[in-house]
């Protein structure tokens, strides 16, 4: 079965199945990911089915489009989604935004911020909320951070703030 969308007929730009491969890889290599030959090899390891080194990079750059049902759910299982993720879109931004908010959580400063805001009153976390967009659009003026409060690569530091 061909797995493509109908966004994916005609695009130029990688398919929505190499964007949404190589978000899943990135998240869950976070950010650094190893040869697609190791990635391959843990697919391997973690649900006992092989699946070509070469087939992964296909995919993942957009080169191949089409995958059979068997190869997405080998995906999900290793990944820890649900196939869903890779033909559907609102299932893939869904699982993108939690893992964008895991991604801020495994930074160490933002949990603490989490867990001290935590109790706070209304007011509390309005005030709290206010001071922390104030920040952010002041860091975006400079050009340090993103929309969305993470760092630029450009800045030199993760987004975990290493």
């Amino acid at each position: 079965m061909a797995s493509s969308t109908s966004a994916d007929n005609g695009m130029t730009g990688p398919s929505s199945l190499a964007r949404r491969l190589e978000d899943i890889v990135n998240a869950y290599y976070r950010g650094n990911r190893p040869p697609y030959s190791k990635i391959a090899e843990e697919i391997r390891e973690s649900t006992g089915r092989t699946f070509s080194a070469t087939y992964l990079w296909e995919l993942a750059t957009g080169r191949k489009r089409n995958v059979t049902r068997d190869h997405l759910r080998v995906l999900a299982e290793h990944f820890g989604v649900t196939p869903d993720y890779f033909t559907d879109e609102d299932v893939s931004e869904r699982v993108r935004r939690q893992m964008e908010f895991a991604v801020a959580l495994g930074n160490s400063k933002v949990r603490t911020l989490a867990f001290r805001a935590d109790g706070l009153s209304d007011a509390g976390l309005d005030a709290l909320l206010a001071l922390v967009n104030a920040m952010s659009d002041e860091s975006d003026t400079g050009g340090r951070h993103n929309r969305s409060g993470r760092r630029s690569p450009a800045d030199g530091r993760g987004s975990n703030g290493q």
